[in-house]
């Protein structure tokens, strides 16, 4: 397996979470969907085909990054409704600022992986974080063959539910230092959409369920990563016997 880290920075992010609606709230990590996005951008596919072309492996991903501070702020957008009192709407949404991410993709096929590194050193369409006017600038890409699992967890994505999976480790006899918060540390992600064309509508058909690590913890077992500029990067695969289908499928 080779695996291509790519640092990136960006001055604003924002990742809605697909729950929230007029209130968009952000996840503090791109999810999946949005590095498919990412590198759809830089070898100059439309969302389907980033899709359709990441399906063709047996890609992995992971993500890992800081956010200095975030704010919300408030748009007001014109609606589709005839209706003139409904003209306009207003929503809030979340922005990060001042970011600093590392993402990894990976696969079997070395030749895929070297031509995706190639298009994020020469992306052919500009590189976005969640709006269009969040510019991602490419610091540097690298290439990584050795992985190797960790224990110890810090701002990144890791694959699962790490709280119910600590408890069920509860009794193997290994330490472990956790914490929770208000709000989830897991969430049912979307991980593919049936598009009805290249841009057009999508619908979620498959999530998987990610946990976003935020300051240190300690777990009573390990998780499979990779080793970059002393930062250990959790990887998971993008679909798997572990995703949940949803629509018309049964979860």
């Amino acid at each position: 397996m080779m695996y291509l880290v790519v640092e990136l920075r960006t001055v604003t992010a924002t990742f809605r979470n697909p729950e929230f609606q007029n209130f968009h709230k952000t996840l503090h990590l791109p999810p999946p969907t949005t590095l498919v996005g990412l590198a759809g951008a830089a070898l100059g596919k439309s969302p389907k085909a980033a899709q359709d072309w990441f399906e063709k492996a047996n890609w992995q991903m992971g993500i890992s990054g800081t956010s200095e501070g975030y704010a919300k702020d408030l748009w007001k957008y014109r609606t589709l409704s005839n209706d003139p009192e409904k003209t306009s709407s207003v929503l809030l949404r979340e922005i990060l600022f001042d970011n600093h991410f590392f993402a990894v993709f990976g696969c079997q096929d070395e030749e895929i992986v070297l031509a995706l590194s190639h298009a994020f050193n020469f992306p052919k369409y500009a590189l976005t974080f969640g709006s269009s006017d969040s510019l991602a600038k490419v610091v540097s890409t690298e290439l990584v063959k050795e992985t190797g699992d960790s224990r110890e967890l810090a701002n990144c994505l890791t694959p699962g539910n790490v709280l119910n999976e600590v408890r069920d480790h509860a009794f193997n006899g290994e330490e472990f230092s956790i914490y929770s918060t208000s709000e989830p540390v897991a969430y049912d992600l979307p991980t593919r959409f049936q598009y009805e064309s290249d841009y057009g509508v999508r619908r979620v058909v498959r999530r998987k369920t990610l946990s976003f690590i935020g300051t240190s913890m300690q777990l009573n077992f390990s998780v499979q990563g990779i080793w970059f500029k002393n930062r250990f990067i959790p990887v998971f695969s993008l679909h798997d016997d572990a995703s949940l289908s949803v629509g018309k499928r049964t979860i």
